[in-house]
């Protein structure tokens, strides 16, 4: 009996399930443009539970938060093109200040006695009396101003630019949420794929120790009567002790696993997840293998592409509107109101004034050119990560095309595999049946069907956790 290497296979299944359980910290990410190939949709109850994680997830909440915030700003900016209307009212109380001395007494006085002597000489009193200085104050001692100002801006190219950058702010806000909730249905579904390869793991491990055991005790029985050695037990041994402790690796595994998904739907840790059958699993992973493999698939679809696309976009738009502060600008400005030193409505009261107001500036100590240079920087690294970031994803379409292309092939030939070793089992089981096969023959069949059915398994829950990642990579399925 090769029960040590005929479980070699099962010893790897704790790396492997480690390995899987990191496979979706790490998700791939993909999305953008008509796809070639749509992928089959995933089974309809890991469907449902990437909704409820869209509706949920804390994370994408926040996200969906600096949309609206960039929303905001884009409204305040185009409020700037809008009519400004202030109410303004003022009331003074003044005690003081400069004046103006007008000598009116000076000039007249001297005059006026001259006419007064006149009029004694003709015997008539007189009818001039003296006139004093007079001092203006330039401050009134109380008045008061009540107006309605509108101010409407004309001419002002740095606002339309101003409006063209955060309209792409916004833009490029809703592609990054659009690419996290791409993101995190890839999360769901390979943290659920990889949960459901565990407990079909433990499922078959299980199996395999109680078969471990079983070749345990037919080792001890042919080792006490003389037919085999005790190393043979001694190894048996061995191989049900290492099945045990891969086992309880599987188990941690699998509760890391279940964890993980309840924590991307927000629930508690330790929440049942409902199960796929075996049987849907499969109908699925054969839609997906007769999807056929195309080289067309690229990355132009991705949101993290229009996010950066739009962000090249509001950097030109800054850049634009920094040039444009170099022009003159044309604001309307018209107030009415009433003035006076009392509050009263009278016709006396009441004014209206209009201004077009136009400015430019000559000089400002090169700060501009400052800020176009800055802004012009600016542009060009948004450039040039836009120009990375392509590279980087087709890299990623490409590596999960080879990925899903490969599963599939394993898939098949682990299917075949598992298929031959099943017939394989039946034929050994027929011989036992019959007396011409041993106990050791039977067993060492039994544990070739286990290792069959474990690499079809895990064959399995490769190609749909690759299909998720290609979806993901190419965005070949709609947004979320």
């Amino acid at each position: 009996m090769r029960t040590n290497e005929t479980n070699r296979p099962l010893r790897a299944l704790g790396v492997g399930l480690g390995f899987g359980l990191l496979a979706f910290f790490v998700p791939p990410s993909l999305a953008a443009e008509p796809p070639p190939a749509a992928l089959p949709a995933p089974p309809a109850v890991a469907a449902a539970y990437v909704e409820r994680a869209l509706a949920a997830n804390l994370g994408l909440a926040g996200r969906a938060l600096d949309v609206e915030a960039a929303r905001a700003r884009l409204e305040e900016v185009r409020g700037a093109w809008r009519p400004r209307v202030d109410v303004l009212a003022r009331a003074t109380l003044a005690d003081g200040g400069r004046t103006i001395d007008i000598p009116t007494g000076d000039l007249l006085n001297g005059a006026y006695r001259t006419l007064n002597d006149y009029l004694r000489t003709q015997g008539r009193p007189p009818a001039f009396g003296e006139v004093p200085n007079q001092s203006i104050a330039l401050l009134r001692s109380h008045e008061q101003e009540t107006k309605v100002r509108v101010l409407q801006p004309l001419y002002r190219p740095e606002l339309s630019r101003g409006v063209e950058a955060s309209r792409a702010a916004v833009a490029g806000r809703e592609a990054q949420l659009a690419a996290h909730r791409r993101e995190l249905r890839l999360a769901v579904l390979m943290a659920y794929y990889t949960y459901l390869r565990s407990e079909t793991a433990l499922e078959i491990l299980g199996s395999a120790q109680e078969l471990a055991g079983e070749a345990r005790r037919v080792n001890r029985v042919l080792a006490d009567t003389g037919k085999l050695t005790e190393d043979r037990v001694l190894r048996a041994e061995a191989d049900e002790l290492e099945l045990q402790q891969q086992r309880v690796a599987a188990e941690r595994d699998r509760n890391h696993a279940r964890a993980y998904f309840n924590t991307l739907l927000q629930r508690p840790l330790a929440t049942a997840i409902d199960r796929v059958d075996e049987t849907e699993l499969r109908r699925a992973a054969d839609v997906l293998l007769e999807t056929p493999a195309r080289d067309d698939w690229g990355a132009e679809r991705r949101e993290e592409l229009l996010a950066l696309q739009r962000a090249v976009e509001a950097a030109t738009a800054g850049a634009d509107a920094v040039k444009a502060r170099s022009q003159p600008s044309v604001v309307l400005a018209v107030e009415g109101g009433i003035q006076g030193e009392n509050y009263r409505t009278g016709g006396e009261a009441r004014f209206v004034q209009g201004s077009l107001v136009a400015e430019f500036n000559l000089w400002d100590g090169r700060q501009r050119r400052s800020q176009w240079q800055q802004a012009t920087l600016e542009r060009r690294r948004a450039e040039l990560q836009l120009a990375d970031a392509r590279q980087q994803l087709e890299l990623q379409v490409r590596q999960a095309a080879d990925e899903w292309k490969a599963a599939a092939a394993g898939f098949r030939a682990a299917q075949r595999r598992a298929e031959a070793a099943a017939q394989a089992f039946q034929l050994v089981r027929q011989r036992e049946r019959e007396g011409l096969a041993n106990q050791l023959t039977f067993l060492d069949g039994r544990d070739a069907l286990t290792r069959a059915e474990l690499s079809r398994t895990l064959a399995l829950h490769q190609v749909l956790m690759s299909a998720a990642a290609l979806d993901r990579a190419a965005a070949l399925s709609p947004a979320p």
